[in-house]
């Protein structure tokens, strides 16, 4: 199913664009590479790093990732390698207002009747379900709708 999906990797860029620590910045007078073409290239350095991550779809910014924690070591050894390729987001909000929202997520997950510890600060997140799993991803989807609302002072407090 396309949208679930599309979700995930929505939610995983995210966190991959303002969690990880994005590190940018230009080189020796060359252009900067579009954000597209900077997300094939960390698609293509994870999967050379033993992460099977495809090429990004559609926006070419969304990338559909597994769903994998932060204890996924070969996960985080790709990420490791490959952060540099990321693109900064000038817009991204600071490690605190992530870690804010992150809190928001794991809060209403529990609510939802997932098992989603809080997070560590400067930490990814760990999502607790599996793409194929509908129920789970239209959950993570309102959680994640519910913690953009409030960490933009727009929620109301219930989901």
């Amino acid at each position: 199913m396309r949208a679930p999906a599309y979700a995930l990797g929505a939610v995983m860029t995210g966190l991959l664009l303002t969690g990880c620590g994005a590190l940018g910045g230009e080189a020796g007078g060359t252009r900067e590479p579009t954000t597209e073409e900077a997300m094939v290239d960390f698609a293509a350095c994870m999967r050379e790093n033993g992460f099977d991550m495809p090429d990004p779809e559609g926006d070419g910014v969304s990338i559909g990732m597994p769903a994998a924690g932060a204890d996924d070591e070969e996960l985080m050894a790709a990420l490791e390698s490959c952060e540099e390729l990321l693109p900064v987001d000038e817009n991204a909000p600071s490690e605190e207002e992530v870690f804010e929202r992150h809190l928001l997520m794991a809060e209403c997950m529990r609510e939802e009747g997932y098992d989603m510890p809080d997070p560590e600060p400067g930490q990814a997140q760990p999502m607790p379900v599996q793409p194929d799993d509908d129920e789970g991803m239209e959950a993570l989807t309102r959680c994640s709708d519910h913690a953009d609302a409030e960490a933009l002072g727009e929620g109301g407090g219930d989901s």
